[in-house]
């Protein structure tokens, strides 16, 4: 279980868990906190718009957020970056596995772990 804490870490049930995201290597190392291995580079970058109301897709997306401690609903109307990278560690899966990151004002503010297929999953950056 992950909680957010005032200062903007979020804190899982054994220890705090960095957000800088401002360089590439806190990127990577952002994944690593929660047992991703991921690219040194990201394969897209690209700026997004969190929507200023949150249809039933947006809602459940946040939802994924929120198990790993994010909330979307803070940066409602935000232009943010997201920033996708190949996991090289999704076990059990043969297909390619992303990890998407999403940045505001130097942070990760949310993201998530997915297939590239279109019956594919996503799921929240916590392994299960």
């Amino acid at each position: 279980m992950a909680f957010a804490k005032a200062n903007g870490a979020v804190q899982t049930s054994v220890n705090a868990v960095s957000n800088k995201a401002d360089t590439n290597s806190q990127r990577v190392d952002f994944f690593s906190q929660f047992g991703w291995n991921v690219a040194n580079e990201p394969c897209e970058i690209v700026e997004v718009l969190i929507p200023d109301e949150f249809n039933a897709v947006y809602e459940k997306y946040n939802a994924i957020q929120k198990e790993a401690g994010f909330d979307l609903s803070k940066y409602k109307g935000k232009r943010v970056k997201r920033y996708t990278y190949t996991v090289t560690n999704y076990e059990g899966y043969p297909d390619e596995v992303i990890a998407n990151l999403l940045v505001y004002n130097k942070k990760a503010i949310g993201g998530d772990i997915c297939s590239v297929r279109l019956d594919g999953f996503m799921h929240s950056f916590i392994k299960k």
